[in-house]
């Protein structure tokens, strides 16, 4: 069977009326680079336009950010415990979806019912239990409390 092709005509129209919604999407991010490339001068300058550079781009701040702070630090550590969380998660979640889908067992129905209920619990209510396991477990303000932590959110959401 032969797809029919739009014409050329309601492609463009399609694409023109999303324009403002793209536009609309992207102007934080332009309002963040621009602001980053501004003046300590320039930024609290009361009468200077928002949206525009006057006095020149700087770098003054992208420097102040990864020589004069530990971003690079907090970057890595926050990059190593969301990569192994993911991935503890994405691999028990994918053990249990497919004992779920395709293994028969007693209570099946009811374990998968648990799975959902579970990820209906609101997160705040975890909180402390979690902080009371995290204590005993010794993982107290580290990274590693994240990384046990967090499964107890994603898991079910894979699954």
């Amino acid at each position: 069977m032969a797809v029919k092709r739009r014409p050329v005509r309601y492609k463009i129209l399609l694409h023109l009326g999303l324009l403002p919604f793209l536009l609309f999407a992207m102007f934080p991010f332009y309002h963040m680079a621009l602001t980053s490339l501004k003046t300590d001068r320039e930024i609290y300058d009361r009468h200077a336009v928002p949206l525009l550079i006057r006095q020149g781009p700087t770098l003054e701040h992208y420097k102040k950010l990864l020589w004069e702070t530990a971003f690079l630090t907090w970057t890595k550590n926050s990059l190593m415990v969301t990569g192994i969380a993911t991935t503890v998660s994405v691999v028990i979640g994918t053990v249990a979806a497919y004992a779920l889908a395709r293994l028969q067992f007693f209570g099946v129905a009811t374990f998968g019912t648990g799975i959902f209920v579970t990820y209906l619990v609101p997160t705040s209510l975890l909180f402390l239990p979690l902080a009371q396991v995290v204590n005993w477990l010794g993982l107290a303000d580290s990274k590693w409390s994240l990384i046990v932590t967090y499964p107890t959110f994603l898991v079910p959401f894979c699954t």
